[in-house]
């Protein structure tokens, strides 16, 4: 993750004279006269001038998730305001020249040691795709004589479809298989196989006992649609260890907008399941951004999730 501080501080940073045009599955065209350094999840363009800078980060670019808002609004947690304190100035939108839309918001930054810094940061989201570019520099004034450099670079990023991101089985994200659970008054867990099979389990405490389902079926992936079809489900009322009802529920099949990310954080990874509407598997729709099981959470079950039902 950026290190603003960090990469401005370093002289090596400004010697670095090798210009790269493609990063994180961009294709991009670095502005004249900006030395380039590339990092793990950036690459970082700038420019010193005199006490002022110019620091231009470009970040890798990722499949679309869920809705535009929300990845939006993750792309700006993820980028600024875990690392900054920041003050929102004004939001705007604007189109690239190839006809990407880009949502740009200009604030004021603080870092944890008290230093300020204006900037820019600019969501950019090609045909199902989003990346960020974050632009920050000394003052408010240095900081719209940068602008053009790097409204430029923005109006120069493609999608790089050549980038081992898209093309290495290894690089590529592109498999719910695993266990994903959600702790919570309702708690769930699916677990996806590698041949194309799934289990989800779920644990409820009431009043008048453990409401408690378990579900088996199939699940395929077309892009970024994961449709599951469920073969059996049964649903039991249990107190004091006894099922005092067993019924089968209804077989309801979905289709999800899918995807997994990474929370730097907490050091685990999401799958995103984003339906057109709620399921009654998932439970409420919590938010736009669809559902959200983690490979961390660990929810202690009463009963064992059942191999099939």
């Amino acid at each position: 993750m950026l290190r603003l501080l960090m990469m401005l501080g370093s002289l090596a940073l400004l010697a670095t004279s090798a210009r790269a045009d493609t990063f994180g599955g961009w294709k991009y065209t670095a502005p004249p006269g900006y030395a380039v350094d590339v990092n793990t999840d950036h690459v970082a363009l700038t420019k010193v001038t005199g006490s002022t800078f110019c620091s231009i980060a470009v970040f890798e670019a990722r499949a679309l998730d869920g809705k535009v808002l929300a990845e939006r609004a993750f792309e700006w947690q993820n980028v600024v305001s875990h690392l900054f304190k920041a003050t929102v100035k004004r939001r705007t939108t604007l189109q690239t020249k190839h006809g990407v839309n880009v949502a740009a918001t200009t604030a004021a930054l603080a870092d944890a040691e008290g230093n300020e810094y204006a900037a820019v940061h600019y969501v950019v989201m090609p045909p199902g795709m989003i990346g960020s570019v974050l632009l920050t520099s000394s003052t408010a004034a240095s900081l719209k004589t940068c602008e053009p450099a790097a409204t430029s670079v923005v109006g120069s990023l493609a999608i790089d479809w050549s980038s081992p991101r898209f093309t290495d089985p290894e690089a590529r994200v592109e498999t719910p298989e695993g266990r994903w659970a959600v702790v919570g008054s309702t708690s769930r867990e699916y677990t996806f196989a590698s041949n194309g099979s799934y289990r989800f389990h779920s644990e409820a405490a009431g009043t008048d006992g453990d409401r408690v389902i378990d579900e088996t079926g199939t699940y395929t992936l077309q892009g970024n649609q994961l449709i599951v079809t469920p073969v059996k489900a049964t649903s039991a009322l249990v107190a004091d260890g006894i099922a005092k009802a067993g019924t089968r529920v209804p077989l309801e099949k979905a289709t999800y907008t899918w995807g997994k990310r990474y929370l730097v954080e907490t050091n685990e990874w999401q799958l995103v399941l984003a339906p057109k509407k709620a399921t009654a598997r998932d439970g409420k729709h919590p938010t736009t951004a669809g559902y959200r099981y983690s490979d961390q959470a660990k929810p202690e079950w009463k009963f064992a999730p059942q191999p099939g039902v």
